[in-house]
């Protein structure tokens, strides 16, 4: 049986990543190794992947407010606030944000993936629902480095640009792949999901971390969402929702009967489960004020001015992750029945069926007033509608690193203006146009130090 190191991941000989530690069932010696033999062994570590997701996804959002800055920008906080071209120059260190995150995650399925079938014990419908599982966990962080390090999905260009590597072992004397194209990428994310959709899980309610049918086809509606197949993407976000069976938490109802929210393990409404960075964030005063002034959304999670009557400056509202007026409201980093929802809108809006795309934005936004403060919205005009709809995402999804993602596929289309940095005292520091090459993050130096034949990003 093959012994896996849970060591940090040194993907391309140099990366320092943790793995989470929560393991210590495999502890033997000597120690650090982990030996995964038993399919329970197999199931415990998929226990194990579950985040956190890097904070810093929070920091690249046109929402993000930063007071503390360094001008120029020094340290990796201040770097990725300002969408420098690297968020660590030094090349003898081993950290690299974001990068190794995902690709530590990945250390972990392709585990699973490799050699789940030799595992002593359990049954071979065990074992491929383990596969599965790691399959889809794998398209899962796929999704996110071709997004982050790829330009976005175009069905023209996808074949010529380069995206990331696609790992599929855990060896690391294994031959490092060279970078695979954004439409290479997508496929492995395709065929991952469709090979593992018949094996997944009906039901993940007793761990929403863990994986489920309505996960898979939850993923494939955001990756077909970024690829700008919108049909697609809504029948794969309806059956999410149809094997899900599950409803959009209520804020009125929670609030009047509960002072927190329920966990995300077992939380309704969540599909795929992923904790994220959990630092309070500073949102632009022009974000905060956007939002509706009944939206229960801004009462959970956004300080509120303490005189009402005197607009707020700039630092004094925090968003804050665990919840201001309600407890433990961690914000949900994987999928979502709202996202669903807001995915069959966008795609129906966008083919100009205004009633279907009304009515999805209603079951997401009903349940985000108090009764006596809903207005429901409709409209006839395709702009309005859709318009309408990107903002509700951006309230629904304010600081979960999904931000990100909509902004880059918006420039894309020309629907993003440009982004203004403020500096402590209020000046320009940095700016993002529409059409900036920071939209596609460069490979981090401590990598491209390791395969100078790769071509860097611009």
């Amino acid at each position: 049986m093959k012994k896996y190191i849970d060591r940090p991941f040194i993907f391309l000989l140099f990366l320092t990543v943790t793995l989470q530690s929560c393991d210590d069932y495999l502890d033997v010696d000597p120690k650090g190794v982990r030996l995964l033999e038993t399919v329970e062994d197999y199931d415990l570590w998929m226990n194990n992947y579950y985040g956190f997701y890097p904070d810093e996804m929070n920091l690249l959002s046109d929402f993000a407010d930063k007071l503390d800055v360094s001008d120029p920008p020094v340290d990796i906080n201040s770097r990725v606030y300002t969408w420098q071209s690297q968020f660590n120059e030094d090349v003898t260190s081993a950290s690299t944000p974001i990068w190794e995150d995902h690709y530590g995650f990945i250390y972990h399925v392709n585990a699973v993936i490799k050699d789940v079938e030799n595992a002593s014990g359990g049954t071979e419908e065990v074992k491929n629902k383990l596969k599965a599982e790691a399959l889809l966990g794998r398209a899962f962080e796929y999704l996110h480095l071709v997004n982050l390090y790829g330009k976005v999905y175009n069905p023209s260009t996808a074949n010529q640009d380069l995206a990331v590597p696609f790992m599929t072992g855990v060896d690391v004397t294994d031959e490092v792949p060279n970078r695979s194209t954004v439409q290479e990428i997508y496929n492995h994310i395709i065929e991952d999901l469709t090979e593992a959709l018949p094996n997944l899980p009906e039901d993940n309610s007793d761990n929403r971390f863990r994986a489920s049918k309505a996960a898979g086809y939850s993923v494939l509606a955001r990756a077909y969402l970024y690829m700008g197949e919108y049909s697609i993407a809504a029948d794969n976000a309806q059956m999410a929702i149809d094997y899900s069976l599950d409803p959009i938490i209520n804020y009125e109802e929670l609030m009047a009967t509960s002072t927190e929210f329920p966990s995300l393990v077992q939380r309704s409404g969540t599909i795929y489960a992923k904790y994220g960075g959990t630092n309070i964030q500073f949102p632009t005063l022009e974000f905060y004020n956007s939002f509706e002034e009944n939206d229960l959304r801004r009462q959970i999670y956004y300080t509120q001015p303490w005189d009402p009557n005197t607009p707020p400056a700039r630092g004094e509202i925090i968003f804050v992750p665990f919840g201001v007026s309600i407890w433990n409201a961690y914000p949900n980093w994987g999928t979502s029945v709202s996202e669903m929802h807001l995915i069959i809108a966008e795609a129906a809006a966008r083919d100009n069926d205004l009633v279907t795309a009304n009515e999805q934005l209603h079951q997401l936004r009903k349940n985000r007033f108090t009764t006596e403060n809903y207005v429901k919205f409709e409209s006839s005009d395709q702009e309005e509608v859709l318009q309408k709809i990107l903002t509700e995402r951006t309230f629904e999804f304010a600081f979960n690193g999904l931000r990100w993602y909509d902004m880059k596929r918006l420039a894309a289309e020309g629907r993003m203006p440009e982004v203004t940095r403020l500096g402590a005292e209020g000046s320009t520091i940095a700016t993002l146009p529409p059409d900036s090459d920071r939209y596609t993050l460069q490979i981090p130096v401590q990598v491209m130090s390791f395969n100078p034949d790769w071509e860097q990003n611009p």
